[in-house]
């Protein structure tokens, strides 16, 4: 894949690289974490249900990791810089 400098990347958990084709990072241009998800999501719409609730939320099942660093739910507001990399992990259920 050919980097964008301008970019910010996205890494995907195999759940979500699964439903596109084995894709697991995708860049996108965006000023904050929520603008990178709904570009994410506006790129791959089969992501969505993934990534956002019926009421346009955050999915609660998804924790959020910038740079390295776990964001709390509040986190989507965050500023995101060219070159930043946000990684999506499904969090775990047990039953």
């Amino acid at each position: 894949m050919q980097r964008q400098s301008n970019a910010v990347r996205i890494r995907l958990p195999a759940l979500f690289a699964d439903r596109i084709d084995g894709t697991s990072t995708v860049e996108v241009t965006a000023t904050t974490v929520a603008d990178a998800l709904r570009a994410l999501t506006d790129r791959h719409a089969e992501l969505t249900p993934l990534v956002w609730t019926g009421d346009s939320a955050l999915n609660p099942l998804m924790i959020l990791f910038l740079n390295n660093r776990q964001l709390v739910r509040s986190g989507l507001d965050e500023t995101v810089h060219p070159g930043d990399q946000l990684e999506i992990i499904p969090a775990i259920e047990g039953g």
